[in-house]
């Protein structure tokens, strides 16, 4: 092989590589984007889903409602259970008793009682001991209302 010949088929050696390389590059990049388009719609989704409330409602008969709402600035458990109530359409009982608060008698048609099981709210897996009136919520919360044996 002479010199000459041997410089133009590196030449084109080099010439391909660098376009095989300017293709993965390009690849590479649009990867790059396509991820970055993604960790910012997670990042959203997460900051939305962090403003807001999770709230469920457990029937214990294998109907387990699951609702996210937007708490006001001064939401309670009960003011989020009215609105959720409008919201979807379903009906609350409850009495008011001025030193105490809010006592829910039932939800969607449940009365306590029924199976002697009572309705009750945890709010982040922990039971509280003031009426779902007097419980402020706050943006990441999780309420959660079982109607289920009593616990005290």
């Amino acid at each position: 092989m002479s010199n000459p010949l041997l410089k133009i088929i590196l030449g084109i050696l080099a010439i391909g590589i660098i376009f095989l390389v300017g293709i993965e590059y390009k690849s590479t990049v649009r990867e790059i984007n396509e991820l970055n388009e993604k960790i910012v719609s997670s990042e959203t989704i997460l900051r939305e889903f962090k403003e807001k409330v999770v709230y469920i409602i457990d029937k214990e008969d294998g109907n387990l409602l699951s609702y996210q709402i937007l708490p006001a600035e001064n939401s309670t458990v009960f003011s989020l259970l009215e609105e959720l109530a409008k919201r979807e359409n379903f009906k609350i009982e409850f009495t008011i008793y001025p030193e105490i608060g809010v006592f829910v008698e039932s939800i969607d048609g449940i009365r306590n009682g029924t199976q002697n099981k009572y309705w009750q709210y945890w709010v982040n897996r922990e039971l509280p001991m003031v009426a779902a009136d007097n419980y402020k919520v706050k943006k990441g919360d999780r309420v959660e209302w079982k109607f289920a044996p009593s616990s005290f």
